[in-house]
């Protein structure tokens, strides 16, 4: 290996090392993939999905150009709000095996194991058997990690395509060749098509760490000038693609004022989410409000330290280690500023889901791994005992400040972290038990948060410990005091309400498309006030939908294109999951803000006979007879004007119908 790659005091041989141990490094692959496999996987058959995303995947899997696109509705109406990479696999799930929860879920859990494989793997090479089987095991249980792959949320995939790109940035870092850095690039480009600009997050860190290395600077910028191409390609030919699509030959591009894939990526979901930049005039803006207010210690907050933050002090700690350790340098730059970029980005983006937090679980993996790896080999006890220390401190602190469950399980983690190090202090120290003791006072009080999610599912707004009915970002005080039915850390696993239910209800604020305004979950699925509010639990399914009225609408629906239009894609969304892909119109797409269709193009649709019939319970609950809010004048609230003065409530169906041409 190079002289760049090594040091006199640190050799770093991983190959030996696999070549000495194969049989433990293969068992602990397995045992890692296993328990990450049953975290993310158990009775996912049994789960809730977010019925935004669940339509979108039943959509897709329904005709090859809904697939590119992302539509929303199985007639191409209108696409969700992001690039639909995450969605790719999971509707070639729904199009072999058909639609069901887990069908829907499983890829994710899937994606979240491969996460932790391909970690471990890339950690291997860094440092070791024992930084790989370290890395993976961080990675398996990040309590957030578990909780968004247990859901049919669109971040698991982002998480193995940043797993995949760190382990090429390490061989293109190790080997020096143009080959892996355009490998990491092209990784790069795909970690964007699951989710978008977050991915270029890493190109900091592999450029700062690919210019460290040990060669002539025309082959360095060279290498990078290509492999950013090709990352520049990967990434953009979706966008670029749907640009040159003529608008009348595909669906209308979700949560953009002009029906622009640019400005879906770079404007919504790029610019939009930072307040203080967005230009509502130029595009539509959105920032979560379920991570608290940004600042340095965000991501200690109470919405977000359970989640992930069990092993920030000592990873913080852990890349001090690495830099007084002497390890090789470009490697250092790869994973201090692989790890300071991401928490900065999360500590300083306006709004967010937690679940986006899940990402920092490769590079918190590789650097507590890594060091605690370079330190056992070099015969240095104090960082290890360092390191476990400052993890055992952390859970507790954490533990505390959460409270229940979470107090005896921190105290337990606290003083096995305590047996570590004297075990590691002593001098007749067994090693296996001592590595044990070390893992059990790292990963304790996670691990059980994510065991404990299991019990608490939450595709809405997916969080992790059980506090999935927490309002979560809303001011709320602590876990087990929000919202009605919290079950908080505060509760055993199992107690208060039932799993994920209230949050839809108390937790979240109305649903996108009940009114013009934002203020909705990410792609959430809460229940719309406007769909089928009210009425008897009789004749309806699991999600709410008045099957009575599906009925209904299939036997009068005449050979319309949409068996009826909703306001809405979340209304719409609950309709063609329970109808298992039937055709049902999105009117403002996912917020009700977008404007589609026009009310032009609407009146033509009902001219035509392609809208029949339109569900409307927002107006019937409120007089039926117009009026409304005047200040409304998006799209949504001219057509549900005009349908209004211009159709009849049909008095045949069994919820709120207007009857229309």
């Amino acid at each position: 290996m190079s002289a760049v790659l090594s040091s006199p005091s640190i050799p770093l041989t991983p190959a030996t090392t696999v070549a000495r141990r194969p049989r433990g490094w293969t068992l602990g692959l397995v045992a890692i993939g296993s328990v990450a496999l049953v975290l993310t996987g158990w009775e996912v058959w049994a789960g809730t999905p977010s019925e935004y995303y669940a339509s979108i995947a039943l959509s897709m899997s329904r005709s090859w150009s809904d697939f590119l696109f992302g539509a929303v509705d199985p007639a191409g109406t209108v696409t969700l709000d992001k690039i639909p990479g995450s969605f790719w696999i999971p509707a070639l799930f729904v199009r072999v095996f058909g639609y069901s929860a887990w069908s829907v879920i499983l890829p994710n859990a899937f994606a979240a194991v491969g996460a932790a494989l391909v970690t471990a793997v890339a950690a291997r090479r860094l440092a070791g058997v024992r930084a790989g089987l370290i890395a993976g095991a961080v990675v398996a249980v990040t309590p957030i990690l578990v909780a968004v792959a247990r859901s049919n949320q669109p971040e698991a995939f982002f998480v193995l395509g940043i797993s995949l790109t760190a382990y090429a940035a390490v061989r293109a870092v190790q080997e020096r060749r143009a080959g892996w850095v355009v490998a990491a690039g092209a990784f790069i480009g795909l970690s964007f098509q699951f989710y978008m600009l977050e991915a270029w997050a890493v190109w900091p860190a592999l450029a700062a760490a690919y210019l460290c290395t040990r060669q002539s600077w025309a082959r360095r910028l060279g290498h990078l000038a290509v492999a950013g191409a090709v990352s520049l390609a990967a990434s953009l030919w979706w966008v670029a693609v749907v640009s040159l699509v003529p608008a009348g030959s595909r669906p209308y591009i979700g949560s953009t004022l002009t029906n622009d894939p640019w400005e879906m990526v770079f404007g919504y979901n790029g610019l939009g989410r930072f307040s203080a930049t967005a230009d509502s005039a130029a595009y539509e803006s959105f920032t979560p409000p379920f991570s608290g207010d940004p600042g340095v210690l965000r991501l200690f907050n109470i919405q977000l330290a359970g989640q992930v933050a069990w092993l920030l002090p000592a990873a913080v700690l852990a890349l001090v280690v690495l830099w007084v350790l002497r390890f090789p340098r470009p490697l250092a730059v790869l994973l201090t500023v692989w790890f300071a970029t991401f928490a900065a980005m999360f500590s300083a983006v306006s709004g967010m889901h937690q679940f986006y937090t899940a990402a920092l679980a490769v590079p918190l993996g590789l650097v507590v791994a890594t060091a605690l790896a370079v330190a056992r080999r070099a015969g240095k006890t104090w960082p290890q005992v360092a390191i476990v220390g400052v993890a055992g401190a952390t859970a507790l602190g954490i533990g505390l400040a959460y409270g229940g469950y979470s107090v005896p399980v921190a105290v337990a983690q606290a003083a096995v972290a305590g047996v570590a190090i004297a075990l590691l202090l002593s001098r007749h120290r067994a090693r296996p038990v001592t590595t044990v003791a070390l893992l059990v006072g790292l990963l304790l009080t996670p691990a059980v948060w994510s065991a404990v999610t299991v019990a608490h599912p939450n595709s809405i707004n997916p969080v992790a410990g059980g506090v999935s009915t927490m309002s979560g970002g809303f001011g709320a005080g602590m876990p087990g005091g929000g919202g009605r039915g919290a079950a908080g850390p505060g509760a055993m696993p199992g107690g208060g309400g039932a799993p994920g239910g209230s949050s839809a209800q108390g937790g979240f604020g109305q649903a996108p498309g009940s009114s013009g305004g934002r203020g909705g979950t990410d792609g959430g699925g809460g229940r719309p006030s406007g769909a089928f509010g009210g009425g008897s639990p009789q004749g309806t399914d699991q999600g709410g939908v008045d099957t009575t009225l599906l009925t209904w609408l299939t036997q009068n629906a005449g050979g319309s294109t949409y068996l009826a239009a909703t306001f809405g894609a979340q209304s719409a969304a609950q309709l063609i999951v329970a109808s298992d892909g039937g055709s049902f119109l999105p009117i403002g797409g996912f917020n009700g803000t977008d404007a589609v269709p026009t009310l032009d193009g609407f009146v033509s649709l009902v001219q035509s006979g392609q809208v029949r019939y339109v569900i409307d319970e927002q107006r019937r609950g409120s007089g039926g007879t117009g009026g409304g809010d005047s200040s409304d004048t998006t799209t949504s609230a001219q057509i549900r004007e005009w349908v209004v003065q211009n159709c009849a409530v049909d008095d045949s169906a069994p919820s709120t119908v207007y009857a229309c041409g």
